[in-house]
């Protein structure tokens, strides 16, 4: 069933006529023997285009870390109608031993014909793929809709709740989803892309998380975080998911202070080109010279440096070898020439993400309103008791095919504003009209609290947006999508903040009649503002509240206890 190729085409590729196509698929999908990656040696594919399955022509594509369809691949495709613009989608279709070409645009007379000729299910990879999600089913039906469009927004989530309602389930679930068959172990137990580490109550800096060096061992004592991260960067196609378990238990803003730092300076990166949209970086997180200060003890005992440690060597030093599977074996072999943890350090790879599990009792943390301001936040309570049954299926491996589309679902387009509005142009104007004026509404009803929103809220659900334009299959429109961002964005970012007692949320005479309102207290003009929202009675349903829900929660607890906040 997996005889095409979808990939979409940014402006970046546009402009430079260029395809950069991953390795995993350069060598399942065309073929490529990895060797002949390695070497960066160029190869010749036989290639036609869909209007014309029998002239075929020999390609020459040049190969690298990925495969590059060079300018001549966009004449060929000028030659039969086709041009590479930005926002098409380039179908490549296996034919035998060769393949077809076309570029696809946003018009269905182009799209059903193709249709016809494949099978229901094809006909399903192939829409979700066009969709740029690779989601495998229609995301408003899915029971993770929730998860994909906050992780989708930032790779930072908690999910708060009782104890046992699955917050650290979700996590292993969305990554046996998502795990190739060359990571996989052999028992079925722990994905390789997937790592829980348990937070302790004496954790008060990021020692645990991001190492230290020793004076006495003459070396940087590398974690289990960091580890993992080295794990990831040499995986680069896969999501890999952190599972901080009961990160409350120690106060956040101590242990994990660098790593809220890092995530702040995510960016796509500059290139000799332009900017690279298909990449995220950060700045560093463990820096080059604890690379360069590793040492090893010969038979002697006698300390020696290792300055020519490649990123495969310290995969090597990190992980058994003898444990992997051949593929995963000859797949980071690709990186034996390179030296980018030596040479620039350790970077958060934009395949990482990161999901904690808090439980909110006498026990725990409160989270300050810095933590909770640079997360995404699901509350996780009140599920249907009935709905355990069956779960247990969700702990095991997918088929590839539902692998390969899994892994897409995570895929990060956007760390600013200007990104979404730059790829949404048709949506832009009502986003800039829009969407600061709301922001700018709850900004009133919480004037004179520490709860107002900033730039960053905005950049986040302007972010969310455009996540939810791309999972639009069902063609709502600009309105309906906004009202749904803004409800998640109250939800996850702004109530989570939000407590206090009467006197807090207490709304003077003065006030108003200086905004023409005559609410009780601040929570029942946010309670106004929260957009109204239908929730479909769905397994995803059980555990999420509406915005006007959780306030109206809210308001209850104030008036019975004289003090509330979002946490029950």
């Amino acid at each position: 069933m997996n005889n095409f190729y979808i990939c979409r085409v940014s402006a970046f590729q546009a402009r430079g006529n260029q395809i950069d196509i991953p390795k995993t698929v350069a060598t399942s999908f065309f073929g490529i023997p990895l060797h002949i990656i390695e070497a960066e040696g160029n190869v010749e594919v036989a290639l036609c285009h869909a209007s014309d399955l029998r002239t075929f022509i020999n390609l020459e594509i040049q190969t690298a870390t990925n495969i590059r369809w060079s300018v001549k691949l966009n004449s060929y495709l000028a030659e039969n109608g086709d041009k590479l613009e930005e926002g098409d989608f380039l179908l490549f279709e296996k034919i035998g031993r060769a393949f077809s070409v076309q570029c696809l645009k946003d018009n269905d007379d182009l799209y059903e014909p193709l249709f016809e000729l494949l099978g229901k299910d094809e006909k399903h990879m192939m829409l979700t793929s066009a969709q740029s999600l690779s989601s495998p089913s229609t995301p408003s039906q899915s029971t993770f809709y929730s998860y994909l469009t906050a992780l989708r927004t930032k790779p930072f989530l908690l999910l708060a709740g009782i104890s046992g309602t699955g917050k650290s389930r979700i996590v292993r679930e969305l990554a046996f989803m998502s795990c190739p068959k060359y990571l996989q172990d052999k028992d079925g137990v722990t994905p390789g892309n997937y790592c829980m580490i348990e937070v302790k109550p004496n954790w008060h800096d990021s020692t645990e998380l991001l190492g230290y060096y020793s004076n006495i061992s003459k070396g940087y004592q590398f974690k289990k975080f960091v580890k993992f991260l080295v794990k990831a960067k040499m995986h680069p196609e896969v999501p890999f998911f952190v599972c901080l378990d009961e990160m409350n238990l120690a106060p956040v803003e101590q242990y994990f202070a660098e790593i809220l730092s890092i995530l702040e300076t995510r960016k796509h990166p500059k290139t000799d080109e332009g900017v690279d949209m298909d990449r995220i970086k950060t700045e560093v997180i463990v820096e080059s010279k604890y690379f360069k200060s590793y040492t090893y003890k010969d038979e002697a005992g006698a300390l020696h440096d290792r300055l020519d440690m490649t990123d495969k060597d310290w995969y090597e030093t990190f992980f058994n070898m003898t444990m992997m599977t051949d593929q995963e074996r000859e797949l980071i072999n690709g990186y034996q020439y390179s030296r980018t943890l030596q040479q620039e350090g350790l970077s958060l790879p934009d395949n990482v993400i990161i999901i904690g599990t808090v439980n909110m009792d006498e026990t725990t943390h409160q989270f300050s309103r810095k933590v909770i301001d640079r997360a995404m936040t699901i509350e996780m309570n009140g599920g249907r008791l009935s709905n355990m049954f069956g779960g247990s299926k969700r702990l095991e491996y997918l088929p590839e095919v539902e692998q390969q589309k899994w892994q897409g679902a995570f895929k990060q387009c956007y760390v600013s504003a200007d990104e979404v509005l730059e790829l949404h142009p048709e949506a832009a104007n009502d986003i800039k009209e829009k969407l600061p004026a709301r922001l700018d509404d709850i900004n009133k009803a919480l004037k004179g609290t520490p709860f107002e929103v900033s730039y960053r809220v905005l950049n986040e659900l302007v972010i969310m947006v455009g996540v939810m334009l791309d999972y639009n299959t069902e063609g709502k429109d600009i309105d309906a999508i906004i009202n749904e961002a803004v409800d998640r964005i109250l939800l996850m970012k702004i109530l989570p903040r939000v407590e206090g007692d009467n006197e807090m949320f207490a709304l003077s005479h003065a006030e108003q009649q200086k905004y023409g309102v005559k609410y009780a207290n601040r929570l029942e003009w946010l309670l106004d503002l929260a957009p109204e929202i239908s929730v479909t009675e769905d397994a995803d349903a059980d555990h999420q509240q509406t915005a006007k829900e959780k306030i109206q929660e809210m308001i209850d607890r104030l008036e019975s206890r004289e003090f509330t906040r979002y946490w029950p």
